[in-house]
């Protein structure tokens, strides 16, 4: 596989995830907002712009933040510009990438582009960008052969959900709203059916142990790090070399997670410190060990 395939395919991977993951996290933040005013406007703004990194932006109202975090395709730090960066991508690969992936992410890119931050009812909006997001991940496990090009998508996808997943607890939603935050950091990371079905209450400690050691959810950032570490086995069964240092990486990540050791009272937050960095090692390993450039090609007539 050409490596510039190869980093579209992992890029493709990581952009639908963050697209995903920012939509259920404004959609849920947006709505305690809107619900419980014990938090002032500002306040819950700034601690949803400070998690995607998008601090320096002053936005004191809730329908303000969803016109920031839907943002524009330029930044792709943004709803619009992850979505817009996927869909690069994904033309970037047309030639081996299915038709139904294709058209399904074009269809959330034009969701977005009839103007989700200034619908009425943005939460409904972004409701409907979500089920299109969620189309081209069923799209992708449905029809996607599991070849080289898949595992790097899932290598991609797996690695920012870790990050992800650690943006939505920065945010400390237990602190902020005790009575409803926890819940709704579940709903950003879909993960209150699967919650409600251990049997434990819901609070700020125990939903924070789930999203980081469950070993069944599939987005806890055990079960991330597990499925990323599959990844790059499966890419070492398809005969790709140069990943022993990257298999290394994030393996030691899934053996910290799946090996803790912690009492009921102890607090994962260094867990999530800790994983949220050794995913961003493991992609910048994964740039160095696969999409390394090695110069241009000057053609002379």
């Amino acid at each position: 596989m050409l490596s510039r395939i190869a980093e579209s395919y992992f890029w493709l991977g990581r952009y639908v995830e963050r697209a995903e993951a920012t939509v259920r996290l404004l959609s849920e933040h947006h709505q305690l907002l809107i619900e419980d005013q014990s938090v002032p406007d500002g306040l819950g703004c700034a601690a949803l712009l400070e998690s995607l990194s998008m601090p320096t932006i002053d936005v004191q109202t809730p329908r303000a933040l969803v016109r920031a975090v839907v943002g524009s395709e330029l930044d792709p730090s943004t709803i619009a510009g992850a979505v817009s960066a996927a869909r690069a991508n994904a033309r970037a690969i047309r030639e081996s990438l299915s038709q139904d992936t294709f058209e399904a992410l074009n269809s959330a890119h034009l969701a977005l582009s009839r103007g989700v931050a200034f619908a009425a009812s943005p939460g409904v909006a972004l409701h409907g960008v979500l089920e299109r997001l969620l189309v081209v991940n069923g799209v992708i496990d449905w029809v996607m052969p599991r070849d080289e090009a898949y595992h790097f998508l899932v290598l991609g996808r797996e690695l920012e959900r870790i990050d992800m997943v650690g943006r939505i607890l920065a945010i400390r939603h237990d602190l902020l709203w005790p009575s409803s935050g926890p819940a709704a950091a579940l709903r950003a990371a879909g993960a209150l059916s699967a919650y409600l079905r251990t049997g434990h209450p819901i609070t700020g400690a125990e939903v924070r142990r789930f999203l980081v050691l469950d070993p069944a959810f599939p987005r806890s950032m055990r079960c991330c790090a597990a499925d990323a570490e599959e990844a790059v086995r499966g890419l070492q069964r398809q005969g790709v070399s140069d990943s022993s240092l990257l298999l290394r990486e994030v393996g030691m990540l899934r053996s910290e997670l799946e090996y803790a050791r912690l009492s009921p009272a102890d607090d994962v937050s260094a867990f999530i410190d800790e994983s949220r960095e050794a995913a961003r090692r493991a992609a910048d390993e994964a740039t160095r060990s696969f999409f390394r450039q090695h110069g241009t090609i000057v053609w002379s007539h």
